[in-house]
């Protein structure tokens, strides 16, 4: 059962058990206080009409005193006496029985049946009282042991109180029409305010059902300052933490998917390197000169692979900046890219060339190669067998900058503003077929940020496309 029912069921039975049980000792408690007012008041007409009757008896004392012996004379004579006597009230003639000690009786204008408990009771307290019930009246009858010249009688009288008891039952009859019209209206009044109240809960189920379906958290309002208010804002404080630590979460899984994607992509050019220098070195007669060229090309890049595994560790998992840079000749650098590339622009038949200008480069060695590595690898791509890609660089008033351009396919205009997106390809086929995964330009664009650089783009279909890197020098770089 939802908690809303729950709460409205409830609400509904306090509020119906409350209305009933309060009602009825009400009503029971307005009875019982009329009950005990028509005792009382039959206690004192009662004592009223034993003082009476023994004023009127009061001449006759000294005959009965005469007939103590004969019980018989002395219960004709009291019968004579009470049939001369008529008592009156507001209410009309009183009904009274006159017994003797054994409870015989001596006198009556009314019919009295014996009743043992009523005796019993005045045994043991000097009169009592008892209600009698004949079909739907009620009569209210009180005995009273009085003494008259040393002879022990028992009056008796009653009363009619069947209005009391018919009141009782009037009053419970509309206690049970009044609670009828109460559980209408309260069913109605308790379903409009539990819907009120459990509203926020509602609304922090949704919230919840939100975050567990990974939409965008939107803080529930805050209507109230009781408790729920106070649930609603610490929900919100707490969906506003999980909402981080899930983003961070993310991206800490995003960098390591970029990780493993850059790594695996950058191995590719040093590998074909080295497996094409190997085969030389396996499958063909080379001098002694080219052997130690080879091994040499060889060797190093497979240190600057084991180097540059730790650096992108650093760079995209970590998000370290703060590497350390080096001047390094821009000829000795460019020079290094190109015999990396020379055997894989040959397999492609390719014509490559470069045009570098005498420079310092400030830079990250190992990275810097990976953004050469990568741009000269998309132009391979792009330009496919029989093509042609240029390596130029020169010194500008900040810094160095190298362009590498190349006549392929291109890109189109609204692509540029994309291709640095991680995971994104222009042309996702030949991508895939050429080995992309489209994290190197990604790559490549942190990479020249961390260098304080720039990279830019410019592109044609069909006339190629030409990348331009800027570096910064080391004097603006120790500025920032």
């Amino acid at each position: 059962m939802k908690f809303f029912w729950k709460l409205y069921f409830s609400i509904m039975t306090i509020t119906l058990i409350c209305f009933s049980v309060g009602g009825t000792m009400l009503i029971q408690t307005s009875f019982n206080n009329s009950f005990d007012r028509e005792v009382e008041s039959i206690y004192q007409e009662n004592d009223i009409l034993v003082n009476s009757l023994t004023l009127e008896l009061y001449p006759y004392l000294e005959e009965l005193a005469l007939k103590g012996d004969s019980t018989q004379e002395r219960t004709d004579l009291l019968q004579n006496v009470f049939c001369n006597m008529s008592v009156e009230t507001f209410r009309g003639n009183v009904s009274f029985c006159v017994r003797d000690e054994n409870g015989n009786v001596i006198y009556q204008n009314d019919v009295f049946d014996n009743q043992p408990k009523l005796f019993e009771k005045v045994f043991q307290n000097e009169r009592g009282s008892i209600v009698l019930k004949d079909k739907n009246h009620y009569k209210l009858q009180a005995l009273r042991c009085f003494s008259l010249n040393e002879t022990k009688l028992y009056f008796e009288n009653v009363r009619d109180i069947s209005e009391l008891f018919l009141n009782r039952e009037s009053q419970f009859k509309t206690l049970f029409y009044y609670t009828l019209i109460l559980v209408v209206a309260s069913a109605i009044v308790i379903f409009i305010v539990t819907r009120w109240l459990g509203y926020p809960i509602k609304k922090l189920s949704k919230a919840t059902k939100g975050i567990a379906d990974r939409q965008v958290f939107v803080p529930v309002t805050v209507s109230s300052e009781d408790e729920i208010g106070q649930l609603t804002k610490d929900f919100n404080t707490m969906a506003k933490r999980l909402e981080i630590t899930m983003k961070e979460l993310h991206e800490a899984v995003e960098r390591q998917e970029m990780f493993v994607g850059n790594f695996a992509h950058e191995l590719k050019t040093p590998l074909t390197s080295i497996i094409g220098y190997g085969d030389m070195l396996r499958s063909k007669r080379l001098s002694e000169e080219e052997i130690i060229t080879y091994s040499h090309l060889i060797v190093e890049e497979g240190k600057r692979l084991e180097s540059m595994s730790m650096k992108l560790l650093d760079l995209i998992v970590l998000k370290k900046q703060d590497f350390k840079m080096y001047r390094i000749s821009a000829e000795i650098f460019f020079q290094k890219i190109e015999d990396t590339v020379d055997l894989l622009m040959k397999e492609n038949q390719i014509h490559f060339f470069s045009e570098i200008e005498p420079g310092e480069l400030y830079i990250e060695p190992d990275l810097m190669k990976t953004v050469c590595l990568n741009l000269l690898d998309n132009a391979r791509k792009a330009v496919g067998k029989n093509g042609k890609i240029s390596l130029k660089g020169n010194v500008t008033e900040t810094g160095y900058q190298f362009v590498i351009e190349d006549n392929g396919c291109g890109m189109a205009t609204d692509e540029l503003d994309k291709i640095k997106e991680a995971f994104y390809m222009v042309d996702q086929s030949r991508s895939r077929s050429a080995g992309g995964a489209g994290l190197g330009l990604a790559l490549c664009d942190q990479i020249i940020k961390m260098h304080h650089g720039t990279l830019r783009f410019e592109s044609a279909i069909g006339k190629g496309t030409q990348v331009t890197v800027i570096i910064e020098g080391e004097k603006k770089n120790e500025e920032l």
